[in-house]
């Protein structure tokens, strides 16, 4: 962030401002709680990330990481606007003092304008579904509704408990109240949001009718960020696409200025192929040029062209480029061919990682195209992009036998639960208003499931922890499978831990500590006797068993259940691998 002369604000890492703290988040900086600002207010912009899929789909010309060197900052606001005096007490709006002198606050940060001590920022905050953000109405509780009274409030503690009952909240004129229950919507009925984006200052407040819901600025649900990512695969790696996107501003003017001046816009095209692109074929070009004007409307798009390259590494279309993409697959033994088709270790991919926006309250899905409540970013006008962060690692593809799968599917215990399944994804969906483009069913959760358990155990043994190993589920009717992926946005290439973890005798020893642990929860039996229902889609899944970081799970631990994996008891016949399971641990259920 921000340097002023010797006084940092703070510090965060590109990475962090993608996933963590990005514009809209509040970020605890040494001095302060500051919000980040939106992108317009940006003034310098890092690296230039060239993704040709993801800037389709998203409707941008491109994407640059976030600038954070010490004279290169991302600009911020300080929220909340009210503080606490650390001696007197005092609760006070900051916003005049930091305007007064801004040099004072940068140097010093917030001082108490009575005893002139320093304050700190106010722990409680108000949010709403639609993304806004206000400082907590303290005037409003204390007087226990609307009021006029602009009197001196300060706030302290009666020092008997650490409970919010005992922080009292008092004004000059006689009003006071305690902190209890501040923290409790139901306080807050009949109390309208103010439509407030404090990450953009300058912009009118909106009009929102959605109720308040009270938080401390340090909670989880105060910020969600919203991302899309793509592993980079050929053809889309190759220099001509690439060289096409760096263009493709200019390919546009180009065209406009043919038709402008009464030629076509194939006569604009061929005078910007003669300037920037003669060292390809033409044919090559145009083909290259029409595919990337193809706007990819989906993001299972995005994933299914993923899948193709992944599954066919072999073959020279897919082979073209091995800066950002490479693949290595061996035979698998006759005791996987039943349940895996193929296991495909990858030596080196590319992932771009894009920031659209955030939510508050409750997580985003990270499949949907169209969902509510989101506050997208904006743009910018003269050029149209976004942040992102590219991340170079490896991986390990599984592909499922979908013929397996498929009579898996047929049995009447699987196919019951399997129902299940996807009844209470399309309730939850439809609770949260997002649009469902195909349902989830028990292969979903029997990839998910198995991706989590196989995570929680390369952990073991790969050199990375489990929060740094991410995975991407393939899953629709021609799409069966998982990658199990890691790297890092500040260098190049990874530990290789992961990748040494693919073959198959690896493999082999990954399932058999997997089915191991998956086959005894220390929260069973209420663990293993969970079933989805209405809104809940979680089958037999706790953290003690199933759940992961919510940095590696790419659904926000939703829609588990190790009872498709491993045969429990009672639940012996929804088990996939239940004949692998009792060849490689010995055991029979």
């Amino acid at each position: 962030m921000a340097g002023y002369d010797n006084n940092k604000l703070g510090e965060l890492r590109p990475n962090q401002i993608i996933t963590t703290f990005g514009p809209g988040a509040v970020v605890d900086a040494v001095k302060d709680s500051v919000t980040i600002l939106d992108i317009p207010y940006w003034k310098d912009k890092g690296k230039k990330i060239i993704d040709g899929r993801l800037a389709s789909y998203l409707n941008v010309d491109a994407f640059y990481m976030p600038r954070t060197s010490f004279a290169h900052g991302i600009p911020v606001v300080t929220f909340p606007y009210w503080h606490v005096c650390s001696k007197c007490g005092r609760l006070f709006d900051a916003r005049g003092i930091i305007n007064d002198d801004l040099d004072k606050y940068l140097k010093f940060s917030v001082n108490c304008p009575d005893c002139h001590w320093r304050a700190y920022p106010a722990r409680f905050i108000t949010i709403c579904e639609n993304g806004h953000m206000s400082d907590f109405p303290w005037r409003w509780w204390v007087h226990r509704g609307d009021t006029d009274c602009k009197g001196k409030m300060r706030m302290y503690s009666t020092g008997n408990t650490s409970t919010l009952s005992d922080m009292r909240v008092e004004c000059s004129c006689g009003a006071r109240r305690s902190m209890s229950g501040a923290t409790q919507a139901r306080n807050f009925e009949g109390l309208s949001c103010s439509g407030m984006h404090p990450f953009r200052p300058h912009t009118r407040h909106e009009h929102c009718e959605k109720q308040v819901i009270p938080s401390q600025r340090g909670a989880s649900n105060v910020y969600f960020a919203v991302t899309r990512s793509a592993i980079s695969i050929p053809p889309w790696i190759n220099p001509l696409y690439n060289l096409i996107d760096e263009h493709l501003r200019d390919i546009e003017q180009a065209k406009k200025m043919a038709v402008r001046f009464g030629h076509s816009e194939e006569e604009g095209l061929q005078q910007i192929y003669e300037e920037y692109f003669s060292d390809y074929a033409r044919d090559e070009f145009g083909a290259a040029y029409e595919r990337r004007m193809k706007n990819i409307k989906e993001f299972t798009e995005i994933k299914r062209m993923e899948y193709e390259a992944i599954t066919h590494h072999n073959d020279p279309t897919y082979q073209s480029n091995k800066k950002h993409f490479k693949a290595e697959e061996d035979a698998l033994p006759e005791y996987f061919k039943h349940y895996f088709k193929r296991i495909i270790r990858i030596t080196r991919l590319r992932e771009v990682r894009v920031l659209l926006g955030f939510t508050r309250v409750d997580a985003p899905d990270p499949d949907a195209d169209e969902q509510p409540n989101i506050v997208y970013l904006t743009k910018g006008r003269d050029e149209r992009w976004l942040p992102a962060v590219e991340i170079n690692g490896e991986g390990i593809f599984i592909e499922f036998n979908r013929q397996t799968l498929a009579k898996w599917l047929t049995e009447p215990k699987t196919r019951e639960i399997s129902e299940k399944y996807a009844a209470s994804y399309r309730e939850y969906c439809e609770s949260k208003g997002w649009t469902i483009k195909a349902d989830r069913n028990a292969v979903y959760v029997l990839m998910h499931a198995f991706s989590h358990l196989l995570i929680k155990q390369m952990a073991m043994s790969s050199g990375y922890s489990s929060s740094a190993i991410r995975e991407r589920i393939y899953f629709d009717d021609k799409m069966a499978g998982v990658l199990l992926y890691t790297g890092s946005s500040d260098k190049e290439g990874s530990l290789g831990g992961l990748v040494e973890l693919g073959t198959a005798e690896q493999m082999t020893s990954l399932m058999r500590e997997a089915f191991q642990e998956a086959l005894v929860c220390t929260n069973d039996p209420e663990c293993m006797n969970t079933l989805p229902a209405g809104k809940n889609s979680n089958g037999a899944a706790c953290h003690s068993c199933c759940m992961i970081s919510e940095t590696a799970c790419e659904n926000g631990n939703r829609m588990l259940d190790r009872g498709l994996v491993v045969p429990l008891s009672g639940r012996e016949e929804t088990s996939y691998f239940r004949e692998l399971v009792n060849e490689l641990c010995q055991v029979e259920i």
